[in-house]
């Protein structure tokens, strides 16, 4: 229960409940990306890595559906045991701040190919 509704499973956890939802179209918004949402996680992380990105930026993009299942994964725990949220605009920062510091962890062989990444994100004028 994520949203305190009753989810069916795991496909429901991290594409279709509300939040999940959420957070995907947001990251699929800021690449100019339109989709129909996949049936299953495994559809969804399919279509996600068959899109072609500059090498140098393939690692970071691949962390994005690790980092909204993380996400979502860690906001589940906190409202299940917890008995808190986190607001919806501080789990969209997340979502695009963290693949980021993740990327920093792991060598990046072009560091203005990521910068240029991080700017093809056009975060004017949205609402996170």
């Amino acid at each position: 229960m994520l949203f305190l509704q009753e989810h069916s499973g795991d496909n429901h956890l991290f594409l279709q409940c509300p939040l999940a939802y959420d957070l995907w179209n947001m990251s699929l918004l800021y690449f100019k990306i339109s989709w129909v949402m996949p049936q299953s996680f495994r559809e969804a992380y399919m279509f996600w890595s068959s899109w072609i990105v500059d090498k140098t930026i393939r690692k970071a993009w691949n962390m994005i559906p690790a980092e909204i299942s993380w996400c979502i994964w860690t906001e589940r725990n906190k409202r299940c045991y917890d008995g808190s949220s986190s607001p919806l605009h501080a789990l969209k920062a997340k979502c695009l701040v963290n693949p980021v510091c993740w990327t920093k962890l792991s060598p990046v062989s072009n560091t203005g190919k990521l910068l240029d990444f991080i700017s093809t994100l056009n975060l004017e004028g949205t609402n996170i």
